[in-house]
């Protein structure tokens, strides 16, 4: 009997990958798994048992065995998160909503910063395909453009990684899961706004090698033209990963000087990408003399700490709490145990809170 049931736990261990890969989460019931091998209850309970206790499925009482996705090797149950940062902006909140949810179903998460990089990024992940994961969570290094590191993404998806991206994804690579903001019609929540308060000439800063600033400059413009408002090139200003780091490095704020002189005369208000280039701006803006709201309004996307100075207060987008990481982590659970899964957008609100603060 000892040799019976544990060579069926042996050989629904090895089959659990294909019912994963397949979308299935539950095994079949002791009745079927009798007929399927033609052994006794007894024989199936206690193959169960010793796959409940590796931690492999968990049994639920009156309706059956469901996968969990671990590994019966705890140092295989991790989850790596690739991101922009782990210490600055919205990361840490984001990864730690994360390792909360993982654990919770008993994985473990550990983070990889790639600074958008994708050179960085191909090291993390050639360091991964001889230290396999479970899974990844990912942000797309410079998501805007081509990405020279698909070969490994494909590799590691062929040997059975899951992935999910956060916040933007790489169109090459098909059918992969995503949690990404709905950017354009934050974009259109932010030009309603300014609209409904008179402003007509609405200038804008976007990042340009993120999928999100392509996005929101799109939902931009669509929104300025229902809103029966001119597009003017002039007045939209663009700013790339590099400007960013010499921005929060060495406080290069150049092309944020450039972009007052040049780009904001005769603008009332200003669409910025996220708080932390709006941040920034707000600086320039107050060094040189300008009123805000009065002379000119500013809002944003994210809503962060960033938007809530005593100095700054500004009209922005936010989420419900927690909501990215967790969604996240929540799909990427779901794929790791064989249940359904598919891309989500997340809805932005309008943070009235602020607004009032900043005049708006």
């Amino acid at each position: 009997m000892a040799i019976k049931y544990k060579w069926l736990a042996l050989r629904l261990e090895e089959l659990i990958p294909s019912y994963i890969k397949k979308g299935i989460n539950q095994l079949p019931t002791e009745q079927a798994l009798c007929d399927q091998y033609m052994v006794s209850r007894q024989t199936v309970r206690q193959a169960l048992s010793l796959l409940e206790s590796k931690g492999l499925i968990t049994k639920k009482r009156g309706s059956g065995s469901y996968i969990t996705g671990l590994s019966s090797d705890l140092s295989r149950n991790v989850v790596a998160v690739l991101v922009s940062s782990d210490t600055d902006y919205i990361y840490p909140g984001i990864l730690e909503d994360i390792s909360h949810s993982l654990s919770d179903s008993g994985f473990s998460c550990k983070a990889y910063v790639t600074e958008n990089r994708v050179d960085k990024e191909r090291r993390i992940l050639s360091a991964l395909l001889k230290e396999p994961v479970k899974g990844i969570i990912v942000e797309g290094c410079k998501s805007a453009l081509p990405n020279p590191n698909l070969d490994l993404y494909r590799r590691l998806m062929r040997r059975g990684t899951a992935v999910v991206f956060l916040h933007n994804y790489y169109p090459d690579l098909p059918n992969c899961l995503y949690v990404k903001d709905d950017n354009l019609h934050g974009s259109s929540l932010l030009i309603q706004h300014l609209a409904s308060q008179g402003h007509t000439s609405i200038g804008a800063v976007f990042k340009s090698d993120d999928m999100q600033g392509i996005e929101r400059y799109q939902g931009f413009t669509e929104a300025i033209q229902s809103a029966g408002l001119s597009i003017d090139d002039s007045i939209i200003r663009w700013y790339d990963s590099y400007d960013l780091e010499r921005l929060v490095q060495a406080h290069d704020t150049r092309f944020l000087q450039d972009m007052i002189r040049h780009s904001l005369n005769g603008c009332t208000a200003v669409v910025c990408y996220n708080d932390q280039i709006a941040y920034y701006l707000l600086q320039e803006l107050r060094l040189r003399g300008f009123l805000i709201p009065e002379d000119l309004a500013v809002v944003s996307f994210d809503n962060t700490y960033l938007s809530r100075s005593d100095i700054f207060s500004l009209t922005t987008l936010s989420h419900h709490p927690h909501e990215m990481g967790t969604l996240a982590a929540e799909m990427m659970l779901h794929k790791l145990k064989g249940l359904p899964a598919g891309p989500q957008e997340v809805p932005w609100f309008l943070n009235t809170r602020s607004s009032t603060n900043a005049g708006l």
